[in-house]
């Protein structure tokens, strides 16, 4: 800071006027009078007198202010504050008795003596539960970890951060930024690249260069795989890109250090992320070694099939009874097919007939989704649970609570909605499934790829190592379903728009007299609601795109109004009655990535919002508004594992490289009753012709190795 003036007030915590993720505006009451107090997000306790160090400031908006930089507990060292102190929260249980007893002991440095050592209170003749609660408070108040996360939210962090890091370092969280302050973000889960770098200009430490270095070459693979969907970055391309935005000079010598560390896995010359290639060396040889014992006699699986037509008044296809058949007959199996093909009805008969003859074992659906979850739950009244809440993520720090030394209890796993599986979410699973006797995957192969890196699905069909069972007759096509034929269309590669009349519409907004609110109101005259209607469109940025989707919608159908409460976060403002989507998965709420819910109340006093997750409430501070956004528009990758009686499709030039088969049929999969295709008719075509990048892989090369 150079010579720049530190001045220091004294002042009690009143009330916070602003706080986001790493910036606060609070009210303190000071021996002048009040005064506003700006500096990092801090969880302040109101009526505590703190000392602050910082500078006085003249904001050309807001007046006199005070910027503060550091800050700690103000011990009071007069009589009567110290009574007042010792009579607080902070030590529950103390009388003014008690207080007076303590002071004519200690005297006037009562607070700076027990705050030194708060052993010192066995001198006092007290009740041990007051003796307890002071020893507490005294410890509480000798916490570092106070003192360690306001460092942290001091330097950029904020508060969900700066807990982050301290889980992970602890104690020596401050001696590790000293050292080498990239260890936040190459070793703490969810901790931005850019956050760190910020934190280290402000620090000094040791060979900062190659420490840099190191960290950005996590990051840009981290980006690059995230991007591409591979699970790797061949190292010729790597240097490519690097030459290209500058270059690393030292790209070997880093290279090699990181592999030391255990950040980066280099296997020939693809460079993996270190925990990427474990997760696919597990696959791969958890999957090739599976080997159980737990199989049903042929004459069983007919019988346990006819008794289940018979019981549910249904005839399932051939095909149909081969997939049943082969959960039965096989340790691992896999199941294929589109929406209509009735893949959910077998779930049911496999869960059935595994309850009859298998009535000492027990048997879980899972699915990435809690949608997907539900949904199973409700159909096949079996268990069903999302593969983070069966697992019992953890995530600040993204570990299970099942896995190799703590597995799973059931012994069979159906693992529904397959396609969105990730390599790390499902290795994760199969280190819990140390004592699983039977595994079935199903999943639609014509869908879009998990959001993360990996093409699990189509690796293990291609790998030709398990049974795959392809289910082709789709009933909801047979009952005149033109969504399920445009979906049959898109994979026979024999598409006419043409064709369709009632259940698909198409618009090009260029060539109609085209207004997507009047269609949507059309469709709610004939008694949907806007939970029943899902926009979908393929980028968040432009003007078909999600985020100015998302605020035409909520102007529309939820406007501001006087009766509703509003709480503006990021590019949003959320208002009571608003369609909300669940960004990240809090398994311990019952609240998943993907799930839909309804802001029912904000509560601006206490600086929190409660949304309405089909019955599961979920309260939001501050901190955790970056969790959530408007759902009147969703991404297509966003919508999978959902359907929705109405679906609107809405693309443009601007989408162009966006769109393929894959993604086209995604997103018209996703509508159960009517799609709406609102774009052109000739970007749709061309669309179509564009198969998906296949990304690149390490699963097929493991599976062809010797076991």
């Amino acid at each position: 800071m150079g010579e720049d003036i530190i001045d220091m007030i004294e002042g009690e915590f009143t009330h916070t006027i602003y706080r986001s993720d790493s910036y606060m505006v609070s009210k303190f009451q000071t021996a002048e009078g009040p005064i506003t107090v700006t500096g990092p997000s801090f969880d302040y306790e109101k009526g505590q007198k703190y000392i602050l160090t910082g500078n006085y400031v003249e904001h050309p908006r807001y007046g006199f202010q005070f910027s503060m930089l550091t800050i700690e507990k103000y011990l009071p060292s007069q009589k009567e504050e110290i009574l007042s102190f010792l009579k607080g929260k902070t030590f529950p249980g103390i009388g003014k008795k008690a207080a007076e007893k303590i002071y004519e002991h200690f005297g006037s440095e009562t607070l700076s003596i027990l705050k030194e050592d708060p052993s010192r209170i066995l001198e006092l003749d007290l009740t041990n539960k007051q003796l307890a609660s002071l020893q507490e408070g005294f410890e509480k108040m000798n916490d570092p970890e106070n003192e360690i996360l306001f460092h942290l939210v001091s330097n950029g962090f904020n508060n969900n951060d700066a807990q982050r890091i301290f889980a992970r370092f602890k104690l020596a969280t401050i001696e590790v930024g000293e050292d080498n302050p990239f260890r936040f973000y190459s070793e703490v889960y969810g901790i931005s690249f850019e956050k760190v770098k910020r934190y280290a200009e402000k620090i000094d430490f040791d060979d900062p260069q190659n420490k840099y270095c190191e960290a950005y070459l996590v990051y840009l693979l981290t980006e690059m795989t995230f991007n591409s969907g591979d699970m790797y970055v061949e190292k010729k391309d790597l240097k490519l890109y690097l030459d290209r935005i500058g270059g690393m000079d030292n790209l070997e010598e880093i290279l090699e250090r990181c592999v030391e560390r255990k950040y980066l896995y280099l296997d020939e010359d693809r460079v993996y992320l270190y925990s990427d290639y474990m997760d696919e060396k597990f696959i791969a040889d958890f999957m090739k070694s599976y080997q159980r014992d737990m199989h049903l006699e042929e004459e069983y699986i007919k019988e346990g099939i006819e008794n289940n037509e018979n019981a549910n008044s249904i005839e399932y296809d051939e095909k149909q009874k081969e997939a049943i058949s082969s959960f039965f007959r096989n340790d691992l199996s896999i199941i294929v097919g589109g929406p209509g093909t009735g893949k959910t009805t077998i779930v049911k008969a496999m869960a059935d007939i595994f309850k009859t003859y298998f009535p000492y074992s027990n048997l879980m659906v899972v699915a990435p989704t809690g949608r997907a979850a539900k949904r199973i739950n409700e159909i096949c009244d079996v268990e069903s649970k999302t593969i983070h809440s069966l697992l019992r993520w953890n995530k600040e720090s993204n570990l299970f609570a099942f896995d190799i030394d703590n597995p799973l209890i059931y012994d069979a796993i159906i693992i529904d909605e397959f396609s969105m599986v990730d390599n790390s979410l499902f290795a994760a699973l199969l280190k819990a499934c140390g004592r699983v006797q039977k595994i079935c995957i199903i999943g639609d192969d014509n869908q879009l790829p998990s959001i993360r890196p990996g093409n699990l699905l189509e690796d293990l069909i291609t790998s030709e190592r398990f049974p795959v069972i392809k289910l082709d007759l789709n009933y909801r096509q047979s009952k005149g379903n033109e969504i399920i034929s445009l979906a049959n269309d898109i994979i026979n590669e024999d598409v006419d728009l043409k064709r369709y009349r009632n259940d698909v519409c198409f618009y090009e907004p260029m060539r109609s007299d085209f207004d997507l609110i009047s269609l949507i109101k059309e469709d709610m005259k004939e008694g949907y609601t806007l939970d029943d209607i899902q926009i979908l469109a393929p980028m968040y940025k432009g003007e078909w795109g999600i985020d100015n989707l998302n605020l035409l919608l909520q102007n529309t159908f939820n406007p501001a109004s006087f009766d509703r409460k509003e709480r503006k976060s990021g590019k949003y403002t959320f208002r009571e009655g608003d369609k909300i989507l669940q960004l990240k998965n809090r398994p311990t709420e019952d609240v998943y990535n993907g799930d839909i819910g309804v802001l029912e109340d904000i509560d601006l006093k206490e600086k929190s919002l409660m949304v309405n997750y089909g019955g599961v409430y979920v309260f939001y501070e501050l901190d955790d508004l970056s969790d959530i956004s408007l759902a009147y528009a969703l991404s297509v990758h966003k919508s999978q594992g959902s359907e929705y009686p109405i679906v609107y499709f809405v693309y443009n030039r601007n989408n162009y490289h966006m769109l393929n088969r894959n993604l086209i049929y995604t997103a018209i999969t996703r509508a159960k009753k009517k799609l709406v295709i609102i774009g052109d008719r000739g970007l749709m075509a061309e669309g179509l012709k564009r198969s998906l990048r296949k990304r690149k892989t390490g699963l097929l090369r493991r599976f062809s190795y010797d076991s």
